[in-house]
């Protein structure tokens, strides 16, 4: 590949000391890759970035003279002012599908280890002591449930169709009304979902209209013991009215893949028996952490727009997929 002379400029990364596969990715493609130092007149020489927590806001995005494009190593771009970007004319690349059997699947996991009350059990020296009549005499356990899931994007959908091997009733909704569905599966309304589901599964995105989504009043419509599993954004859920619903036992667990803020209503209820969080964990893999790495790079180049002059009247594509 002939050198382009390109520079993308790496402003975070996934992993701080290691650039191995971003820099094979991108000498790939003629370009070369260079680790942000901090100076901010640097961001002027760059013809793309790339970030995963860096806020590309509307300051950084006026010293970013030479850039076309942005990436975002991850599937959110809550990151950057997009009204920003749009008027700086530059491309947003962000990366999905990267991880969704790896997500799915820890999502699936939550549920089940909520389901089956793994949590309170494990190293239980007091149930270590007694038989299982003792536990069931406290413990009532549901066989086949009520599942629903809420949103049908890829990881959503993979899930559905997993629930659907283990024999539960399978619910969902979603706001795409061109999804088509397993014969298993029943497309109820939200409403109908919450007053039937034993689960939820949040996995849905989080925009202007979904943050906080989940609230009191959803939650008053919900059976009472019902399981919550969000995987995707905690900015989905109220979360005071979801640590309320906890403590109250309206809700009967509540299964997390996030790094809480220390101060927040959801961090008091770490610890809780009914209760588990993993620390954003969920998409990861091997596999699915190299594809991440590659593919950001690879995307955010190739959506650069084929020109040599940066005053073209010719507007970058906006490279949200």
């Amino acid at each position: 590949m002939a050198v382009t002379g390109r520079l993308l400029l790496v402003l975070d990364s996934l992993l701080d000391d290691d650039l191995t596969v971003e820099t094979a990715a991108s000498q790939e493609l003629g370009w070369e890759l260079r680790r942000w130092s901090g100076d901010l007149q640097e961001l002027g020489t760059a013809d793309a970035v790339v970030h995963v927590r860096t806020a590309i806001d509307r300051d950084l995005i006026s010293r970013l003279a030479r850039c076309r494009v942005v990436g975002r190593f991850g599937t959110g771009v809550d990151t950057v002012d997009l009204a920003a970007a749009e008027t700086a004319r530059l491309a947003v690349v962000n990366v999905r599908d990267y991880c969704t059997a790896e997500l799915a699947n820890h999502t699936l996991g939550l549920g089940l280890a909520l389901v089956q009350r793994l949590g309170p059990q494990h190293d239980n020296v007091e149930w270590q002591r007694h038989g299982w009549q003792e536990y069931i005499a406290q413990n009532a356990r549901p066989g086949a449930m009520n599942a629903l899931v809420i949103g049908l994007g890829a990881v959503g959908r993979h899930l559905a169709e997993s629930i659907v091997t283990l024999g539960w009733r399978t619910m969902v909704t979603s706001r795409r009304a061109d999804v088509p569905l397993d014969p298993q599966m029943t497309a109820v309304s939200l409403a109908q979902g919450l007053a039937r589901a034993d689960i939820v599964f949040v996995q849905c995105e989080l925009g202007p209209t979904t943050r906080g989504f989940f609230n009191e009043e959803l939650i008053r419509c919900v059976r009472p013991g019902t399981i919550l599993v969000n995987t995707a954004r905690v900015a989905l859920l109220d979360e005071n009215a979801v640590a309320a619903a906890i403590q109250d036992r309206t809700l009967g667990g509540l299964g997390l893949d996030a790094r809480l803020a220390p101060e927040g209503p959801l961090a008091a209820v770490l610890g809780h028996p009914r209760v588990l969080v993993t620390p954003h964990i969920g998409w990861y893999s091997e596999r699915s952490l190299h594809q991440l790495r590659r593919r950001t790079v690879t995307s955010t180049i190739t959506t650069y727009p084929n020109t040599s002059d940066h005053d073209t009247e010719q507007d970058p594509p906006h490279a949200l997929n």
